[in-house]
């Protein structure tokens, strides 16, 4: 039977600690509770209740699934361990976190007549949601007793959790199954209704050590050990992420599943709400509702209909919705609409003419196929491929951006209920229409598995409905991956089926190694691959040998960001000839006063960093200001040459902590030893006060380094080697560029 401490419920592990408060009325309605002797006919079964002691044996929860979620939990938790080591043995395992929304106690024997149960609440649920998605959202950090840390977790509109709560509880008790209230102090009676619920997460328990603490001398220790409100302070407002939830588990306590999650006893989905845009009416549209029409639905396919809208598009002016069809989309309909009985050829001739004379974007073509069924068939036969690259989405203001490296490819800002979703729409309806396309896909973080489970058609037709459906069934070549965070067999087949020239994987744990290999092994397109965020048991750079064997010979650039250890051990000499690019080293990085992932002081880097092959020409690292940097700016430049003999290019992320000054960090010399030396320095950003950015961005631009500005219109953004968008062509291979067709 489970102990106290053990109980995923909060409340229920924070019982044991406050017992000696308890009121005598507290313990007497647990110990008497009008139990004694009561039963109760529920159906064919006698309920008889559980004994004053009895403990939970199972639950129902949604697993906090997100990894911006489980890596901010994770860096708090490292945070408290840095203020005291007890704390490490009070940790919940990253993999169990979950929001509880029952604890119920059953045996074995009735475990059938729970899924029964268990299905009728969720049937019951999902008709409360209505089809509506639900989404979790963790802020805030909270204590009990100073024993339990927690994080606060709610939904929106709050009521949500509260209504699953309670359905989940009414029903299971007219089942004959006892239910633990909120407080975790009882077990409800027969009638009585479910209590108020809050959501939220323990992820440091003091109540577990204690418990499982080996003498008596360490169970005094941990005693002692409290979290002050001192102690939360910084963090009882701060955001740790959100997830769309697809399901929720009936689960025991008891065991370990071989994911680490607790053993799984029957899931039941949840909505997963409206992907899709509404659909517009064509008839009385401006600009920006024409094209949103051709992307939520083929427009008619009956010419007369669409003459008469075109006609109306034609003679439409300013309306009061907005701006009116641009001039150019309207001489583009007149054009066409003299072609509507030619073949397709005809029509994309006329696109190709048209366009000499006017640049029409992707917004014009659009609107074409919104307003006329001949616009139609020239989007339709001109636009026939899009280039995909997919990228994690995840929340704004969430402490997982802060890590050792920036996590500059995700988007903070996860749209409703949509599992793929075109990122920056503006840009990609400013390009110009023509055969091919590119397109920056963002997907949900925790429905990877939805997403990318199937196969690869099955990815790309989602593709395809995240993009206008005016365009028809286009070819979808994707090119980059990014954040790959659940490596199990479906989903890394469909990478491999697809053959990206990027591909990002997160959280690899050594145990995930061996299927990771053998997915690389298959990726003959690959040109860059990357890994962040490893899992605290890869600990030393050795466990990445398999990997480097294993590499595609073809492979020219490894970014490993965000690691949880050190490159002192690293073996760059298993390092593939075609290899060119190397990052990211993380130098003097501090997190909220600790170092950061990976970090290492220059020192150690000029000690026992290796030395890398001359076929390695990009490099990219990340400085900081953690400890004083005691080395001159040309004995760092001279050092970062004589590790990477052939360096070519140098791609520098900078940060400085609040307190830091300019005057304390070498960057600025830095940068320009190395451009005198013929290294070319490149700036993917600068982490800082306002006022020392515009300082470093305008003296690094002055001494010869490109910094990104993709705030200002009309400067370079300097992209790090791993983003689908860097240019090869300016570096040098034995005096040759590298050009496209080699990439």
């Amino acid at each position: 039977m489970a102990t106290t401490d053990d109980l995923p419920l909060e409340q229920t592990e924070e019982a044991a600690p406050e017992e000696t408060s308890r009121s005598h009325r507290s313990r007497s309605r647990q110990r008497h509770g009008g139990w004694g002797g009561w039963r109760r006919r529920y159906g064919s079964r006698t309920w008889q209740p559980p004994a004053r002691r009895a403990r939970p044996t199972h639950f129902v929860a949604i697993q906090l699934k997100s990894r911006e979620i489980q890596r901010c939990v994770e860096q708090l938790q490292q945070w408290f361990v840095a203020q005291n080591k007890l704390f490490e043995r009070c940790l919940v395992p990253i993999k169990r976190i979950h929001t509880a929304l029952l604890l119920t106690s059953f045996e074995d024997s009735r475990v059938n007549e729970a899924r029964q149960a268990y299905a009728e609440a969720a049937r019951s649920i999902r008709e409360f949601l209505g089809g509506e998605a639900i989404r979790l959202k963790v802020e805030g950090v909270g204590c009990f007793g100073g024993r339990v840390v927690f994080a606060r977790v709610r939904t929106e509109p709050p009521e949500v959790l509260e209504a699953m709560h309670q359905l989940l509880s009414r029903t299971f008790m007219r089942h004959g199954f006892p239910c633990l209230d909120d407080t975790g102090q009882a077990w409800l009676k027969p009638g009585e209704e479910p209590r108020q619920f809050r959501g939220h997460s323990s992820f440091l328990k003091v109540t577990k050590a204690m418990a499982n603490s080996r003498t008596e001398e360490e169970r005094n220790s941990y005693r002692a050990l409290h979290v002050s409100d001192e102690d939360l302070a910084p963090f009882r407002s701060t955001c740790l992420g959100s997830q769309l939830c697809a399901d929720f588990e009936l689960l025991s306590m008891l065991g370990c599943a071989h994911d680490g999650y607790y053993p799984r006893i029957r899931v039941e989905q949840l909505p997963p709400g409206d992907a899709k845009p509404c659909t517009l009416h064509y008839q009385a549209m401006n600009e920006q509702q024409a094209w949103e029409a051709a992307w939520s639905s083929v427009p008619s396919a009956d010419p007369e209909e669409k003459s008469s809208n075109a006609e109306a598009g034609d003679s439409r002016s300013d309306t009061s919705d907005g701006k009116a069809l641009s001039q150019s989309t309207q001489d583009t309909v007149a054009n066409v609409k003299h072609f509507s009985s030619r073949s397709n050829s005809v029509v994309a001739e006329v696109w190709q003419v048209v366009a000499q004379v006017q640049v029409l974007t992707l917004a014009d073509a659009l609107c074409l196929a919104a307003v006329a069924k001949d616009g139609l068939a020239v989007v339709q036969n001109v636009v026939c491929q899009v280039k995909v690259m997919l990228f994690s989405e995840t929340t704004r203001s969430s402490l997982c951006f802060e890590g050792s490296c920036l996590d500059w490819d995700k988007v903070r800002n996860v749209p409703g209920g949509c599992p793929l979703q075109v990122r920056w729409i503006e840009e990609f309806l400013s390009q110009p229409a023509g055969e091919q396309l590119s397109a920056e896909i963002g997907f949900v973080e925790n429905l990877q598995q939805l997403i990318f489970g199937k196969n690869l058609e099955g990815l790309q037709t989602a593709l395809r409905e995240a993009l206008p459906a005016a365009f028809g069934k286009l070819e979808i070549h994707v090119e980059a991956v990014r954040n790959i965070s659940i490596p199990i067999k479906p989903v890394l087949d469909t990478i491999c089926a697809a053959q990206p020239g990027i591909v990002g994987i997160e959280g690899l744990a050594v145990g995930d190694l061996p299927t990771w290999v053998q997915c690389v092994q298959q990726l003959k397109r690959a040109r860059v691959l990357v890994h962040a965020w490893t899992n605290r048991d890869v600990d030393n750079p050795a466990h990445f040998h398999q990997l480097l064997q294993s590499l595609p010979t073809q492979v020219r650039g490894l970014d490993f960001q965000n690691l949880a250890c050190t490159f002192h051990e690293f073996p760059a000499a298993m390092l593939p000839s075609a290899c060119i690019a190397f990052g990211t080293i993380v130098l003097q990085k501090d997190m909220k006063g600790l170092s950061a992932r990976g970090s290492m002081d220059f020192a150690d880097f000029v000690g026992l960093f290796p030395r890398f092959p001359s076929h390695v020409r990009i490099v990219r690292a990340s400085l900081g200001t953690k400890g004083h940097w005691n080395f001159s700016a040309q004995a760092m430049a001279d050092v970062f040459r004589a590790k990477f003999p052939g360096l070519q290019v140098l791609q520098l992320e900078l940060s400085l902590r609040h307190s830091a000054d300019t005057n304390d960090v070498p960057f600025i010399d830095l940068a320009r030893a190395l451009i005198e030396a013929g290294v070319r320095v490149e700036v993917t950003k600068i982490r800082c006060r306002a006022a020392q950015y515009e300082f470093l961005r305008a003296a690094m631009k002055y001494g010869g380094a490109l910094v990104n500005e993709e705030e200002d219109e009309g400067d370079e953004i300097v992209y790090p080697f791993s983003h689908p968008r860097f240019d090869w062509t300016k570096v040098s291979v034995s005096g040759d560029e590298i050009g496209e067709g080699d990439m």
